[in-house]
């Protein structure tokens, strides 16, 4: 790979680059004719290849007419969490890291699947690209919002097809929200009140964390250099491995980054039509400290009129003990199945307010939706809805058919990439447990020095550098 700028590690190097960076167009889809084929079938690498990436894996490899996996790579390779896989594709190549993956194998693979931890999305995503391959990417896209802004500008340059994992973005939710809003339906939204209350990892620790972990014996099957990826170094422990990275500032995005992709992904694209906030507020914060996450917050994100929308604020909550006030006829549907007690790949607790939201209008009106592909009701109304067009293809299977050229991909990065930007500037202010102004044209933080150091992000560990060079 050839590189013709610099990692920028300093801070006035990141702010003139973004300066100097013009806003990504927002288009519906991601479209691209190139396609690699092996006997019509789109080859494909996983790198992760348990707990969500299974999933993932799986929900791919069902589509055997368009899809064969052709390596695996998980950093823990061999570890119970992967032994389903490996069970699944007994034959196949295997790999700790996906750098040797891609020196052995390049010309094999077609598209990967990254389905790591949040702050090793960005090098596996971007080594892919490069070497021209398509990806699918888990969400959040990236764990700081320059790693978002460069895999944005990654796709439009090398052409390739890329797809987040916001599942939910192929359902009915999508082309309903989609239909209402060009019909006039859904119009002048003013305000969006969005929630996930369930019970989160780092709750357990009341807020009271005070050090990382103490440095616990690595696991023979793990590769800890892979796992750390760019991000900074501590040892190894388990209160850091294994799914409790979602708790800590220096791996994950907490619960805005793990469940904002689900609720707010058609909000952003349609009413607020991909804009960033100008203003980020934080208040109700309870448990904050520098290592972790608080245990409950108020993210309060305004977006002034732009375009085809007036004056936006959008609301987040999360705690299981910080819950807004619901509006009046507002009611639940039967979601039995989506949200199970006690479930044990993330410690939820199914609360009496459940992931979604609530959409207020000018007019008065009032639409409440779940999580995920769940589709919106007017609060308080039985008026019969409008008919959309119905969903088709999955989330997974529409990724392998862009990948061949037949579909647009659902979640491109040009649209994905902005989203999860907003997810980073919530990080920042549970981070810092203060609020700060933003300019979107600059992509900058205004007045607050910290602030836009985190924008960045840190530095990468020595031999990760790399993949921050444009070009």
């Amino acid at each position: 790979m050839t590189h013709t700028r610099p990692f920028l590690t300093n801070r006035r190097g990141f702010l003139s680059a973004l300066l100097a960076t013009g806003a990504a167009p927002l288009l519906p889809g991601c479209f691209s004719p190139k396609a690699y084929r092996s006997n019509g079938k789109v080859r494909l690498a996983a790198i992760g290849c348990g707990a969500q990436a299974w999933y993932d894996l799986k929900e791919l490899a069902k589509n055997e007419d368009l899809c064969e996996v052709v390596a695996l790579c998980d950093t823990d390779i061999e570890a119970p969490h992967t032994l389903e896989a490996l069970k699944r594709f007994p034959t196949l190549p295997r790999f700790r890291d996906f750098r040797m993956m891609f020196d052995k194998m390049a010309d094999q693979i077609d598209a990967v699947l990254v389905g790591t931890p949040d702050h090793s999305h960005f090098c596996a995503a971007m080594h892919a690209i490069k070497l021209g391959k398509h990806v699918y990417v888990e969400k959040p896209l990236a764990h700081s919002f320059l790693e978002c802004q460069l895999l944005m500008e990654a796709e439009e340059e090398y052409g390739v097809v890329c797809q987040m994992g916001n599942q939910g973005h192929s359902g009915d939710n999508y082309y309903q929200y989609r239909d209402y809003y060009e019909q006039g339906v859904i119009k002048d939204v003013t305000k969006v009140v969005s929630h996930m209350n369930m019970q989160r990892r780092w709750h357990k620790w009341g807020g009271k964390t005070t050090s990382y972990p103490k440095a616990e014996k690595l696991p023979k099957t793990l590769d800890w250099n892979a796992w750390l990826s760019a991000a900074p170094y501590h040892d190894f422990s388990k209160d850091l491995a294994y799914g409790e990275w979602r708790c800590w500032f220096d791996y994950g995005n907490g619960c805005m980054g793990d469940w904002g992709a689900h609720i707010l992904d058609t909000i952003h694209r349609f009413t607020l039509q991909g804009d960033l906030p100008t203003e980020v507020k934080i208040s109700n914060c309870t448990g904050h400290n520098p290592f972790v996450f608080p245990i409950q917050d108020t993210l309060t994100m305004t977006f002034p009129a732009k375009g085809r929308h007036g004056d936006v604020t959008l609301e987040w909550w999360e705690g299981l003990n910080n819950q807004p006030k619901a509006p009046e006829g507002f009611r639940f549907d039967s979601n039995e199945g989506l949200f199970p007690a006690n479930n044990a790949n993330d410690g939820l607790i199914d609360p009496k307010l459940k992931p979604g939201k609530e959409i207020y209008q000018a007019d008065g009106t009032i639409w409440q939706g779940l999580s995920h592909a769940s589709t919106l009701k007017r609060v308080g109304s039985k008026e019969k809805l409008p008919a959309y067009e119905k969903a088709h293809n999955s989330h997974w299977r529409n990724f392998l058919l862009a990948c061949r050229g037949e579909e647009e991909a659902k979640s491109p990065f040009r649209v994905t990439a902005p989203l999860s930007q907003i997810f980073c500037l919530g990080v920042i202010a549970q981070r810092l447990n203060r609020g700060f102004r933003f300019d979107p044209d600059r992509r900058v933080v205004v007045g607050d020095d910290e602030a836009n150091l985190l924008l960045q992000g840190p530095a990468p560990r020595k031999g990760w550098e790399e993949y921050y060079a444009k070009g």
